[in-house]
């Protein structure tokens, strides 16, 4: 049976900028080992600068900005797909005129 997932209540770090993670213990405590979500930013919204100690790929859905990858800055449009590496580094800017619309999972990689 297909389980469409909810989403918890939505977070913010910065104005215009908002994670509402998708909520995987609604299909059974430790089944999915990953998690993730929809990340949007506004116009003109920058996220906060994230390192963290997991592996994690973005899909842009809509709009486009400036991504500052490790320090180096790249243009993604919708339809980017994108992988970080743990411990790097990286924050995105959307300098669109329409909202940055991106879905996100993460996960700790095993030894």
């Amino acid at each position: 049976m297909l389980k469409v997932l909810p989403f918890l209540a939505p977070h913010s770090s910065r104005p215009g900028v908002e994670l509402r993670e998708a909520d995987f213990a609604s299909v059974g405590a430790g089944r999915v080992p990953f998690a993730g979500g929809q990340f949007c930013l506004q116009p003109g919204a920058t996220s906060r600068p994230d390192t963290h100690d997991v592996s994690e790929c973005w899909m842009l859905a809509r709009g486009r900005g400036v991504l500052n990858y490790a320090g180096t800055d790249y243009a993604v449009k919708a339809g980017d797909y994108l992988f970080f590496e743990p411990r790097h580094t990286h924050f995105i800017h959307n300098d669109g005129d329409e909202e940055l619309v991106i879905f996100t999972v993460w996960w700790l990689e095993s030894a």
